[in-house]
């Protein structure tokens, strides 16, 4: 028998290869191919200790800040064990609370470089393999995308701190949920903070004459970084919007009711004899999006609005795939 796999271990190979993969690993991939779950494995046999290991390492990433995804395939639409997860390029958080000037960006991106040139471990290698069987192109090259960029998903992250630097008015297009042509924004930005595990640009809107906030997923173009600077608002300003951020967020609470040893159950590191939880959320329809995996085993208790998006993102899937 192998040497035991500690958690960080186990986190660092499933990370490596959800990012190596290009269509995604199903569960039972990566109980087959990433050590800390393969040698866990009952062939055959009851899994449920697995799964349940798989669904806390998920909550783990997430709070470290590793946005994995999940989908369903089209040819697999209703067929639950056929979710496949993958994190996509470059889908990394900056832990919240953090802030960093646009010097100390460019010198830990000039660390992340010689990181990058490490080699991998054989561990490492024996994965890359392993997926490699399965049909993937996947080689060490592929896991440069784990060095640690100062970087999110967001493109306009980098942009926006380099204009709350310099205090540069910006524009961008901004699309709003449900609506289908982006508005342009005219902006003097403040701010970037994570609230309730999204991205918020905090600024002041020059054509409402207001302070505003913006989710860095709706902006929808490059980020225009103007040669107009402005007077930095005062600490009070500051916080004034950020304590306007943190009432929306306590009032913005979702009721999730599941089934004991769901899926559901397991993500969201329920105790034995608990089956609703409280999620606090920024975005309504982000949220949504984030619960339409486990939509099989969750009953929305309030508020109603977010059982109406659910119900628009399903139909949405179903014409998709008809």
């Amino acid at each position: 028998m192998g040497a035991k796999i500690d958690l960080s271990e186990r986190l660092f190979n499933l990370t490596c290869a959800l990012l190596v993969t290009n269509q995604g690993l199903t569960k039972a991939e990566i109980f087959s191919t990433v050590q800390g779950y393969k040698e866990q494995l009952v062939q055959g046999g009851n899994n449920e200790t697995l799964s349940r290991l798989f669904e806390r390492d998920k909550v783990s990433l997430t709070n470290a800040g590793v946005a994995w995804r999940s989908f369903i395939p089209k040819e697999a639409m209703e067929d639950n064990q056929e979710f496949r997860y993958i994190i996509a390029n470059e889908d990394f958080v900056w832990p919240a609370g953090v802030a960093i000037t646009a010097k100390q960006v460019a010198l830990m991106n000039l660390a992340a470089q010689v990181w990058a040139k490490a080699s991998l471990s054989r561990d490492a290698n024996n994965a890359i393999m392993r997926i490699r069987a399965m049909g993937e192109k996947a080689d060490a090259d592929s896991l440069i995308g784990i060095a640690p960029r100062i970087r999110t998903h967001d493109q306009a992250f980098l942009p926006l701190s380099t204009a709350i630097e310099s205090s540069s008015r910006v524009s961008f297009d901004y699309l709003k949920p449900n609506e289908s042509v982006p508005q342009v924004r005219n902006v003097e930005p403040w701010l970037i903070q994570n609230i309730a595990g999204q991205w918020l640009l905090l600024g002041f809107d020059l054509d409402r004459s207001e302070p505003r906030n913006y989710l860095l997923k709706r902006i929808a173009s490059e980020v225009d970084i103007q040669d107009h600077t402005f007077e930095p608002p005062s600490k009070d300003e500051i916080q004034a919007s950020l304590d306007e951020l943190e009432a929306h967020k306590r009032a913005s609470v979702a009721t999730i009711k599941t089934s004991v040893r769901s899926a559901a159950w397991f993500h969201f590191d329920l105790s034995e004899n608990q089956d609703q939880v409280d999620l606090q959320y920024m975005d309504l329809h982000l949220l949504a999006e984030e619960l339409m995996e486990f939509i099989d085993h969750i009953e929305i208790v309030a508020p109603a609005e977010l059982k109406a998006v659910l119900t628009e993102k399903l139909e949405a899937v179903r014409l998709a795939h008809a």
